[in-house]
C-alpha cells in the first residue's frame, strides 16, 4: 500500500487447509502451543512452523519465529514494545522476542510509513500549496486523500501484524482489515490521478471518480466476506487487487486518446506512475513467489523475507507516486487549460 498493490495481496499461504476461516478457528491445538493461561505465563517462547495451529500457517518457508497464541490484547501488543526492556507482562523476554520475530519489521515499517504519510499533507501545504498564488482547496484535498489513503493502508497492515497471534478470530478479522487498507490505498491513489488527468473536463473526471469508487465498494464487500480470507482464495485475492490496480489503465488510455502522450505524460506524471507500478509489481511478484526464503529456508526467518521486501517496495512506490502528484500540481498551477492542449 497500490493505483498501488498495497500491504498484502492476500494471505498467500500454502494450499493446505482449504477450509473457511471459521472452520480453521475450530482446529485443535497441539499440546505445547495450546493457548491456556498457564502456558502463556510459563512457556512464552517463539515457535516453529510445525508447532503453530493451521490458521497461523501462511508461509512454510519461514520455519521459526512464530508467536504463541496470546488470547489477551495487552499481552499481544506488549510483545512489540522496545527491544532491550526488561521482561514484560506474562514473563515475555522482550529483547529476544522483538529481535527474533519476523512480524517486527512488517509492523514497524508500516507504522513508520503511516506516520510519514499522515504528515505529508502538512508538508505539501507548507512547502508547495502556499507558494502557488490562487491555488484552490481541491488541489490540497486530492493529494491529502491520497496520503491519508496510504496511511490507512499502513495502519491496517501494522494492526494485522501486531494482533495476528491474539486468536484465530482476531487474525482473520485483522487480515480483512489489511485487505481493506489495500483497497483504500488504491482508491486514494486514483482520485488525484483522475483529477489532474482530466483537469479540463469535469464530466469525465466525475465519471471516472464514480466508477472507481463503485468498483472499490464492490471489492470491499468481497474482501470483508469471511470465506474470502481463506488460503484457497489467495490467487483470487491477488487477481482481485491486481485487477483493481490495473483498472487505472482504462482512464490513462482514455486520457492519452483525448490529449496525447506529451500532455498526459505531464498531467498524470506517467513516468512516475510507471516506476510506481514497477516497484509494486516487483514487490508483489517477490511476495507471491516467496523469494528468497523459498531458496534458503531458515536463513530469512528474521530479516530479508519476501513479505518484508514487499513492504519496502510498497513504501517506495507510494513515495514515488506522491512525488509525481506534486509535479502534476505545479504543472496544473503553472499552465492554462488551453496550453495543456498544445
Amino acid at each position: 500500500m497500490p493505483p498501488q498493490f498495497a500491504s498484502q495481496l492476500g494471505s498467500m499461504g500454502p494450499d493446505a487447509g482449504s477450509s473457511s476461516p471459521s472452520k480453521q478457528c475450530q482446529t485443535p491445538f497441539d499440546g505445547q502451543n495450546e493457548p491456556t493461561h498457564g502456558s502463556t505465563i510459563k512457556s512464552w517462547r517463539l515457535l516453529l512452523w510445525h508447532e503453530i495451529p493451521k490458521w497461523q500457517q501462511d508461509n512454510e518457508y519461514i520455519v521459526s519465529g512464530y508467536r504463541l497464541v496470546s488470547l489477551h490484547m495487552i499481552a499481544t501488543t506488549h510483545t512489540y514494545t522496545a527491544a532491550g526492556q526488561p521482561p514484560g507482562l506474562y514473563g515475555c523476554p522482550l529483547r529476544v522476542y522483538c529481535i527474533s520475530t519476523i512480524r517486527l519489521f512488517n509492523a514497524y515499517s508500516h507504522m513508520l510509513g503511516a506516520v510519514v504519510f499522515m504528515i505529508l499533507p502538512l508538508y505539501f501545504y507548507n512547502r508547495h500549496f502556499v507558494e502557488e498564488a490562487g491555488a484552490q482547496v481541491q488541489y490540497l484535498l486530492v493529494i491529502s486523500i491520497y496520503c491519508l489513503g496510504v496511511a490507512v493502508c499502513f495502519v491496517f497492515s501494522a494492526t494485522f501484524h501486531i494482533l495476528c497471534n491474539h486468536s484465530c478470530n482476531y487474525a482473520h478479522f485483522c487480515n480483512r482489515l489489511d485487505y481493506l487498507g489495500i483497497l483504500v490505498l488504491m482508491w486514494g491513489a486514483g482520485v488525484p490521478t483522475i483529477f489532474y488527468g482530466f483537469f479540463c473536463d469535469s464530466k469525465l473526471r466525475w465519471t471516472y471518480w464514480m466508477t472507481t469508487t463503485s468498483t472499490a465498494v464492490c471489492c470491499t464487500y468481497l474482501t470483508l466476506a469471511p470465506d474470502f480470507a481463506s488460503p484457497r482464495f489467495r490467487h483470487w485475492r491477488a487477481s482481485l487487487y491486481a485487477g483493481f490496480g490495473l483498472s487505472s489503465i482504462v482512464f490513462v488510455l482514455h486520457g492519452l486518446l483525448i490529449y496525447g502522450w506529451e500532455v498526459q505524460k505531464q498531467r498524470m506524471s506517467l513516468i512516475s506512475m510507471g516506476w510506481m507500478a514497477v516497484s509494486n509489481l516487483v514487490g508483489a511478484a517477490i511476495y507471491a513467489t516467496r523469494i528468497p526464503e523459498r531458496w534458503l529456508p531458515r536463513v530469512f526467518d528474521t530479516f530479508g523475507a519476501s513479505h518484508q521486501v514487499f513492504h519496502v517496495a510498497v513504501m517506495i512506490a507510494a513515495w514515488i507516486h506522491f512525488q509525481g502528484l506534486v509535479e502534476a500540481f505545479h504543472l496544473a498551477r503553472g499552465m492554462t487549460a488551453g496550453s495543456f492542449r498544445t
